[in-house]
């Protein structure tokens, strides 16, 4: 098992992966790697042979305490205090805003909270930089020829009348991110040659 990365110009914000065109001539210093995040996982649902919840601690006393946690994290940020959860780490404020000189006096314009800041627990920090990478990006093949996208569709719709997002994934040997198909079969739709059914994982695809 290793962590898998897209890539994306210098910059871009995360919701951009692989929603923009990387060209040959883009510098490599222009580039950077981003975590290719295959899902949220629920850590109270969370089941399985190697992690389970104890017994002796059922679900709904396990949501209660995380929401009381919740509250003495909400009361002791207010009062600009850090939260330190032990073996995950601190919690703290992040304001965003700018500062105004009037009259020799300063002020805050605009001051407001924008965001939690978070620093890992030492040991949890050092256990995550020892995951593996791999090396080769995720989509790599971003720049697949109209004329092989087109080839691969074909074939794909000569099996199967709808097409799910999973589908173009394995047509593709697994070689294109989410986002890159999200963005080749929303192209597609606006073109007119596909129409799309259904929302969030219930989305497929067939011929216009």
């Amino acid at each position: 098992m290793s962590v898998r990365f897209s890539i994306v110009k210098r910059g871009s914000l995360p919701t951009e992966v692989m929603q923009q065109d990387i060209s040959e001539e883009t510098g490599s210093e222009r580039l950077r790697p981003q975590l290719e995040c295959q899902q949220v996982v629920d850590a109270v649902e969370f089941q399985n042979g190697n992690f389970r919840l104890p017994s002796m601690l059922p679900k709904g006393e396990m949501l209660a305490a995380l929401s009381t946690l919740q509250s003495v994290m909400l009361h002791e940020l207010e009062k600009g205090n850090a939260v330190s959860l032990p073996g995950i780490g601190t919690f703290r404020l992040s304001l965003k805003g700018s500062i105004e000189k009037k009259e020799g006096n300063y002020r805050g314009h605009d001051v407001r909270v924008d965001s939690l800041q978070f620093r890992p627990d030492s040991i949890l920090l050092s256990k995550i930089r020892r995951f593996e990478v791999d090396q080769v990006p995720y989509g790599r093949d971003i720049q697949t020829e109209e004329a092989e996208i087109e080839t691969r569709l074909a074939a794909l719709f000569a099996k199967k009348n709808v097409i799910t997002h999973k589908d173009v994934s394995f047509a593709f040997e697994q070689t294109l991110s989410r986002g890159r198909i999200t963005s080749l079969l929303g192209k597609l739709v606006r073109e007119g040659r596909l129409v799309r059914e259904g929302k969030g994982a219930q989305t497929s695809y067939r011929l216009a």
